[in-house]
């Protein structure tokens, strides 16, 4: 029993973090705040706070980490229809959850391709998201030859790019169908081939 109370109370003091530290994030921005004032939110100590995230940039880690089971699911949604439209319909509901919370979801993408190329570790939800569209691909091609690529590998990592530099680059410029039209053209132009 003091084992289960004690995986809840750090359960809780994890969530406790990450909400406070989000809530600072958005009201003073990610720069402006320190590890002691969300630790003065919170009512911890600092070092207490170093119990549960090594850098303040790991509360950020840590969000990516909680959209993981999201993406499964929004992967498993579409499991119908050409390749292509599956995946663009996968990339919407992406953009729609990232539109509606933009700020926070912006700083956790910048955080996330900081951990991949500082890491170079494949163990992150860039990577997560990479696998899981180049499962798409194969099991779209193993069930209709007609649709299998070349090299589902390259083409989920091209995929991946192309959404993630669509987001950096434009989602504080557009609203979400004018992202979502970018990032259908793209698409288009990856799809046909770049050089035809």
């Amino acid at each position: 029993m003091n084992g289960l109370l004690r995986d809840q109370k750090k359960k809780s003091t994890r969530e406790n973090i990450t909400r406070n530290a989000i809530q600072m994030f958005k009201e003073k921005g990610y720069d402006n705040v320190t590890v002691e004032e969300i630790a003065a939110a919170c009512g911890i100590a600092k070092g207490t706070f170093f119990n549960y995230f090594p850098k303040k940039e790991h509360v950020l880690l840590y969000v990516a980490d909680s959209y993981a089971g999201l993406m499964d699911d929004i992967v498993a949604r579409h499991q119908d229809g050409p390749l292509k439209q599956r995946i663009l319909r996968i990339l919407r509901d992406l953009l729609h959850i990232y539109m509606q919370h933009e700020e926070l979801l912006r700083l956790t993408l910048m955080e996330t391709i900081k951990a991949e190329i500082v890491s170079g570790s494949e163990l992150t939800n860039i990577s997560n998201f990479k696998n899981a569209l180049r499962r798409v691909m194969v099991d779209a091609g193993e069930l209709d030859p007609q649709q299998r690529l070349s090299d589902p590998e390259l083409s989920a990592g091209v995929v991946v790019g192309l959404l993630f530099q669509t987001l950096i680059t434009l989602s504080s410029k557009m609203n979400e169908d004018g992202i979502y039209g970018s990032i259908e053209r793209q698409l288009d132009a990856v799809w046909e081939g770049i050089g035809r």
